[in-house]
């Protein structure tokens, strides 16, 4: 089966649902039609923040854009918001004994992952600020994950390096499934291929196909070429199983090749699979597998242990219909040999088999989602039981000159106003401390007679620090 890709498929514009070519009356309504069509498909491509789409591997993603790189781990947080409730030695009873001087002072936050203690100084709006970048990170962390499971990433996985080499074998694939498998990779060519600088396609058949002798520099006229060689490709019965591993082997001929890309539709017989892993495992680069629509969980199950024996990545990837029963082909030719027609209107649509197991690139971003949701639920929490104390008692910020400006309750400052008093005379050191910057705040709770409290109050305790001895 041959036609014009060039009429499917334009530089960064491509569709890979075809409609029926309409009568000249109806052109016009036709062409207003696949405008609308054309420009939903553009905003869908353009709703990818550039932060979302690099073609790079989930672990190198997340040394950018992680919560420890972005300093948004809970323990972090604490440190920031906080400070660590001591704990040390003391020789002379034998164990370690925790600080006493700020119980009661600060409210406190207990992790439960290791039991450390945090004493909580810092204001509501600093608080604020680490759940919007929490949220902001879990949206990020959720975009992150759709990009990888939709499109071409969900068929072939994310190329990571820049010179590859695509070998397709497509096995015993029927006319209609060889037609899909073709829509698979050209939306590979257009969406990934693009953002690389070498690459080229080999096809493991009785004679070796390929569309260039060495890789090739990525541009738009190789692109279409590449799309073009492709679509005239003809559908043909199984190969030898020689074939399939010439093709490798061939493909990791060219020193230039950073990895292979062995594109593997339908199921893999037993004599191939012996020489691949005779053949392929100790190449000179990478050999990364893709399943395509393997009936058998032995084929997956072959194909990534050969990725592992490769040094390489495996994914798998089955379409939702079964194309062992369908009939007809999907796409065929004009009379005129104009262009191409599609019967229906369709996508590749389909997910990973189970016996493959679960892709590591969504699950290191899904592991780093859950973590930014369980430290958004904590810090919301010392949120909410910070406004519950504002509520009960008056707030006063006290500027240190050692601290900075720490959070009190009334209740909190008598008692240390009280403990410094016993231990202290005459209170030099807690002079020395306290900037006098007193600034009031109340509850929203609190009462005018309340405010009136905290001024009287605030003027007192700042006279008699003033009339102590040095």
């Amino acid at each position: 089966m041959t036609g014009n890709p060039c009429k499917r498929l334009a530089w960064s514009d491509y569709a890979f649902d075809s409609q029926h070519r309409q009568d000249p009356e109806d052109s016009h309504k036709a062409h207003k039609k696949k405008f609308l069509k054309e420009k939903e498909r553009r905003l869908s491509v353009s709703q990818w923040d550039t932060d979302i789409q690099p073609l790079i591997s989930s672990s190198k993603w997340l040394q950018l854009h992680g919560l420890k790189r972005n300093k948004l781990s809970l323990s972090q947080i604490l440190s920031r918001i906080g400070f660590q409730h001591r704990k040390d030695y003391v020789t002379t009873l034998g164990k370690l004994v925790a600080s006493r001087y700020a119980d009661g002072l600060f409210p406190q936050y207990k992790r439960a992952q290791d039991g450390s203690v945090y004493n909580l100084t810092a204001k509501k709006e600093l608080i604020l600020h680490f759940v919007d970048c929490l949220m902001r990170a879990i949206e990020l962390y959720k975009q992150r994950m759709e990009w990888l499971t939709s499109e071409s990433r969900q068929i072939f996985g994310v190329i990571q390096e820049q010179c590859i080499v695509i070998v397709l074998d497509f096995g015993t694939a029927a006319p209609t499934e060889f037609d899909l498998c073709r829509d698979a990779l050209s939306m590979v060519l257009v969406e990934q291929v693009t953002q690389v600088a070498k690459f080229n396609l080999i096809r493991a058949a009785q004679n070796l196909m390929k569309w260039q002798q060495k890789s090739t520099p990525v541009s738009e006229h190789s692109v279409k070429s590449a799309v073009t060689w492709l679509w005239k490709l003809d559908h043909m019965t199984a190969a030898s199983h020689i074939n399939s591993a010439e093709a490798l082997l061939e493909a990791m001929s060219d020193e230039a090749v950073e990895a292979v890309y062995y594109f593997a539709v339908g199921d893999v017989p037993v004599d191939t699979k012996q020489l691949l892993l005779k053949k392929v495992s100790d190449g000179p680069c990478p050999v990364n597998t893709v399943s395509f629509n393997a009936r058998e969980d032995e084929t997956i199950i072959f194909l990534r242990d050969l990725s592992r024996l490769a040094s390489g990545r495996f994914h798998a990837f089955a379409q939702k219909n079964d194309y062992k029963d369908a009939t007809g082909p999907a796409l065929k030719c004009e009379e005129d040999g104009r262009g191409l027609i599609a019967p229906d209107s369709r996508k590749v649509k389909g997910r990973m088999p189970l016996v493959a197991g679960v892709r590591e690139d969504v699950f290191l971003i899904w592991k780093e989602l859950e973590e930014a949701r369980h430290t958004v639920r904590q810090v919301q929490k010392i949120l909410s039981e910070s406004d519950q104390r504002a509520s009960q008692d008056g707030i006063i910020y006290v500027s240190f000159k050692r601290f900075g400006c720490l959070q009190l309750s009334i209740t909190n400052l008598c008692l240390l106003l009280l403990k410094h008093t016993i231990f202290s005379s005459p209170l030099t050191r807690f002079r020395n401390c306290l900037d006098f910057k007193i600034s009031l705040f109340c509850g929203l709770s609190l009462s005018s007679w309340a405010s009136k409290y905290l001024i009287l109050f605030y003027t007192v305790l700042k006279n008699y620090l003033i009339s102590l001895p040095s």
